[in-house]
């Protein structure tokens, strides 16, 4: 029997990425899951800004942006009465080549994942169950079962990923916890075609509706006339605690259709997909056991707002499929540098599920409290004071930074060469967007590598040179421009770019061999 490298399991955005990164990097792997088909329906909506500069990196971003809907605004409006318009548009200018929300159905996503994996010889082994596995501490054995005929295989690897959501079987056999709480307001989320007529919930934007303790979110899809529908029931007994175990009310969306014609009077033609659940936000305790890692919903599981959940979990991918690539591929790199590199994945990532969920939770409270102070949030606070605080550059530039994930940051990361001199850049960083008259400083990040940027002339060319060959590093040399000190780079500095584009080192002058230590 031969052993692979990465036995993934869970065929949804997180493990379709995983494996088009690992395939990238030369990795062999095998991606099983237990559904039939991909997604049928359109579930998670918006890729964020910084996850399509990682898919420019392997040529997806275009792709997506040709299927998908950039949401030009969003509209507040209390008890039926519009408050507030809020131009998103180009609200990231300046920032990123992505300065957009960008609307895609879930569904559509999958497709363009799993085509992509498709035409490079890779395919999903659906109806395949992960009936359990073990650890040796040098490989994992894996019991896979075929739910079309019931027989039993054998999968030897060296590692396995859990992107089997957040009921996962991997993150249960590799027996870590899953903190947190339930949301005692049960969500729904319905994908319909509205009858047509003149309405202004129809005009290709976005609307948030609040109506007493409820609110509705109103997004444009991008075919004529059909938008997606999510909004809240909460129950008398809001502020009980919740069993995870207890199912939630039963709701069809004609229950509820009473609220959202309160709230937008929209008319609804058909539904294509409606869903009604409980919300929670947990963390697993560990991200990585041994050989184990859990990705996506199975190591994070947060409220819907703000669009974070399936971004967060496509970056846990790509960060965790370099590092895997990495190990895998130097078989002569110590354990103790192995174990540094793959412990990073927790410390990095589990760090920002914990911002991410408690950020979300906040957000979600604020939206659904029954409180007489989340009342006057919602009628009064957001939808008069939103506008107003939006006109200024700085707040909307902070805004999308949170929103689109630029935000996240590894300074703490145990893999960051040390770099003592000030700057707006530090290592753990992402690197920032700087566009020039001739092109933007993510031109050469094409590939997924290593990569040295030089910004001025302040190394010796051909020493740097040398140093990037014998490393295997791909070596950018940028002519200064005041753009580039504008969004905090050194004139004369080079930046050592993790294959994620994150910092991993600064060097105002020499470069010592020591900083590729982290790989």
């Amino acid at each position: 029997m031969s052993t692979i490298d990465v036995l993934i399991v869970g065929a949804g955005p997180t493990g379709l990425v995983l494996a088009l990164w690992l395939q990238r990097l030369g990795i062999n792997f095998r991606i099983i899951d237990q559904g039939s088909s991909p997604a049928q329906n359109s579930r998670a909506l918006v890729v964020h800004a910084r996850i399509l500069e990682l898919y420019r990196q392997i040529d997806m971003a275009d792709e997506l942006l040709s299927h998908g809907y950039k949401l030009p605004a969003t509209n507040v409006w209390v008890n039926g009465q519009h408050c507030a318009r809020i131009p998103l548009g180009e609200f990231g200018t300046g920032m990123t080549p992505y300065p957009f929300l960008l609307i895609i159905p879930q569904d559509k996503h999958e497709e363009i994942l799993e085509k992509r994996l498709n035409s490079l010889g890779v395919f999903v082994e659906r109806r395949t169950k992960l009936e359990g596995f073990s650890d040796s501490g040098s490989g994992i054995s894996a019991t896979l079962v075929s739910e079309d005929d019931g027989i039993e295989s054998t999968c030897e690897s060296t590692y396995i990923a859990g992107c089997d959501g957040a009921h996962s079987a991997v993150r249960h056999t590799m027996g870590a916890k899953y903190e947190g709480e339930t949301y005692a307001p049960v969500f729904y989320i319905a994908d319909v075609e509205t009858e047509e007529q003149e309405s202004p919930f129809y005009n290709g934007e976005g609307h948030l509706t609040f109506a007493d303790n409820s609110f509705n979110l109103i997004i444009p899809l991008a075919q004529e006339r059909r938008i997606r529908l999510v909004g809240t029931t909460i129950p008398k007994d809001n502020d009980q605690p919740i069993d995870q175990s207890d199912p939630p009310p039963e709701l069809t969306l004609e229950s509820v259709l009473p609220n959202i014609k309160k709230t937008s009077g929209i008319e609804i033609k058909n539904t294509n997909w409606f869903s009604a659940y409980r919300c929670h936000h947990r963390v697993a305790e560990n991200f990585r056991k041994g050989r184990t890692f859990l990705v996506g919903d199975a190591a994070h599981i947060h409220s819907p707002v703000g669009g974070q959940g399936m971004n967060t979990g496509i970056m846990d991918a790509i960060n965790l499929a370099w590092k895997l690539a990495s190990v895998i591929k130097q078989p002569s790199m110590s354990e103790e540098s192995k174990n540094k590199l793959l412990d990073s994945y927790q410390s990095e990532r589990r760090s920002f599920a914990l911002s991410v969920v408690g950020a979300t939770d906040h957000g979600f409270t604020v939206l659904t409290s029954p409180g007489f102070f989340a009342h006057m949030l919602r009628t009064w606070i957001i939808p008069y004071l939103a506008p107003i605080v939006t006109r200024f550059q700085s707040t909307r530039a902070e805004i999308f930074r949170r929103g689109s994930q630029l935000v996240c940051s590894y300074r703490d990361s145990p893999i960051n060469q040390p770099y003592n001199n000030g700057g707006a850049i530090q290592p753990g960083d992402r690197l920032p967007w700087a566009e020039t008259e001739i092109s933007d400083n993510f031109s050469t990040l094409t590939g997924i590598s290593w990569q040295m940027h030089v910004y001025g002339e302040g190394l010796e060319p051909s020493d740097l040179a040398k140093w990037c060959r014998e490393k295997n590093v791909k070596l950018a040399i940028f002519k200064w421009e005041s753009r580039h000190g504008q969004v905090g780079l050194k004139k004369h500095a080079a930046y050592l770019l993790r294959p994620d584009h994150y910092v991993a080192g600064i060097f105002d002058r020499d470069v010592e061999s020591e900083c590729l230590d982290a790989r």
